[in-house]
């Protein structure tokens, strides 16, 4: 099984962890520009060589991608990223930091949807996008987020987050994928993100998150985050 990480904080404590890595993974390290990304991509390297370094742009304003961002802000980040031929990570979830965005963008909802979904069309070949577990729904697909791209999808399963029925809804909707190869899931947390309420997930209930991704046919998981790594949480991932 493939095992990448997302570090959503690329501060030099949270990229040492890159040390307790012994194969080849991705590493979708956060960044606000290209330049930043570099800088960490440098640093990143510099630990682990063994490891690639995927771009994951952050949005001025919004934080995520979604047609609620401003369109100046998407439009300024699409013409960067048509500039360097790096893998991408596109993360497409609501403004939920910034909820005034889903007024004031209202209008611009099309043409932000519109704009996003060129984009990924493309650079499809590059691109993996974070999405809701549930993303396959037509609601998700209405509000812009998840589009009919060819482009590796990874489902945010993050256990430790939600309740055991939407757990066991999500774990269904996962099983009905027929072609699973083409995508990948995330788990966690194993450490908080920008909400900064992310409850931990146990490394038994990673084990266990594991082997029901493993079960059901999925080859690829993005553990979230990279920063939350320790001996015990590694000692479970050498099992896969």
């Amino acid at each position: 099984m493939q095992i990448d990480f997302y570090e959503e904080f690329p501060n030099q404590k949270n990229l040492e962890k890159l040390k307790l890595i012994s194969c080849k993974s991705r590493v979708f390290i956060a960044a606000y520009s290209i330049k930043e990304f570099q800088k960490f991509k440098k640093q990143a390297k510099k630990i682990n060589k063994k490891i690639t370094c995927v771009y994951w742009p952050l949005v001025k304003n919004s934080y995520w991608i979604s047609p609620f961002s401003n369109t100046k802000d998407l439009i300024e980040l699409f013409e960067e990223l048509h500039k360097i031929k790096t893998p991408l990570l596109i993360d497409l979830e609501p403004p939920f930091l910034n909820k005034k965005l889903f007024l004031k963008n209202i209008f611009s909802f099309w043409k932000n949807k519109k704009l996003i979904k060129l984009f990924l069309e493309k650079n499809k070949t590059r691109i993996t996008t974070a999405q809701h577990p549930l993303a396959n729904s037509r609601m998700m697909k209405f509000f812009g987020l998840n589009y009919d791209v060819k482009s590796e999808k990874s489902f945010m399963y993050y256990s430790s987050m939600i309740s055991k029925l939407i757990s066991k809804k999500i774990k269904k909707n996962l099983m009905k994928i027929k072609d699973k190869r083409s995508y990948s899931i995330s788990l966690g947390t194993i450490a908080k993100g920008i909400l900064r309420w992310e409850p931990i997930l146990s490394p038994r209930a990673l084990g266990e998150d594991l082997n029901f991704v493993k079960n059901v046919g999925f080859n690829k998981v993005i553990i979230f985050r990279l920063g939350g790594l320790n001996k015990e949480y590694i000692a479970i991932l050498n099992k896969f």
